[in-house]
């Protein structure tokens, strides 16, 4: 984030931030960083902190590691995310340019009895996204990709201002 004015984002309302970074894991750490940031900034408690991060990183996880079949890092196109922040939520939109569209709200929220009795390290990213996130919607247009909104209100109200 870019150092702002004294008075800070949070004290003028609302902030949009967007990446677009390489289609790799080794990009992960730094989306995981910018929406912790937006997140701290506009005070949301370290519980829903915790949970939009590991939501959106789950999402961005399954977009490297399945929207483009397979394809080298290098030919993939890049993955975007847009943060949109203000004192009452958080939204991120992530997008892809994937040829297929997959949305997690087509697939049946997994059986957790069934998955801990499986052993499986995977498998939890949908339940994940539900759980954790007050709303998630899809989209797909051809030729586009993939477009998951991702949107968690905060239960705690801003500090006093000095």
């Amino acid at each position: 984030m870019t150092p702002e004015p004294a008075a800070g984002p949070a004290a003028r309302g609302a902030a949009r931030l967007v990446l677009r970074l390489p289609a790799e894991t080794g990009y992960l750490a730094v989306i995981r960083e910018l929406v912790a940031a937006a997140a701290r900034e506009y005070h949301f408690s370290a519980a829903e902190l915790t949970k939009v991060v590991m939501a959106v990183d789950e999402a961005c996880v399954n977009v490297v590691q399945h929207a483009y079949g397979g394809a080298p890092p290098q030919r993939r196109p890049p993955l975007e995310v847009r943060v949109q922040v203000d004192p009452s939520r958080l939204v991120v939109i992530i997008s892809d340019r994937s040829p297929v569209a997959f949305s997690p709200l087509d697939h049946p929220t997994p059986d957790l009895k069934a998955y801990w009795e499986s052993a499986g390290p995977k498998g939890l990213g949908i339940l994940i996204l539900r759980q954790f996130m007050d709303q998630v919607s899809h989209s797909y247009l051809p030729g586009r990709g993939n477009r998951l909104r991702l949107v968690k209100y905060t239960s705690s109200p801003p500090p006093p201002s000095c």
